[in-house]
């Protein structure tokens, strides 16, 4: 793996982290919600979830790439 590769595979690495964190704190949210009558944010933060799941799995995807070269 050359150098160029390792610091993309290093960047693709911090921004899963990022992304599992904000995850984290979408899912907390819902579970807050879920005991309020708040219907339109706890709808928001459902779809917040799902795009950062689908986000998550598209880092994982890059990172598997970059590695297997």
């Amino acid at each position: 793996m050359n150098f160029l590769s390792k610091k993309v595979l290093d960047f693709q690495k911090k921004k899963l982290e990022s992304a599992e964190e904000t995850l984290k704190k979408y899912i907390d949210e819902v579970k807050r919600l879920e005991n309020t009558n708040n219907s339109d944010e706890l709808e928001n933060s459902k779809k917040m979830v799902k795009i950062w799941t689908d986000n998550i799995e598209k880092i994982k995807k890059e990172i598997k790439k970059i590695e297997s070269r």
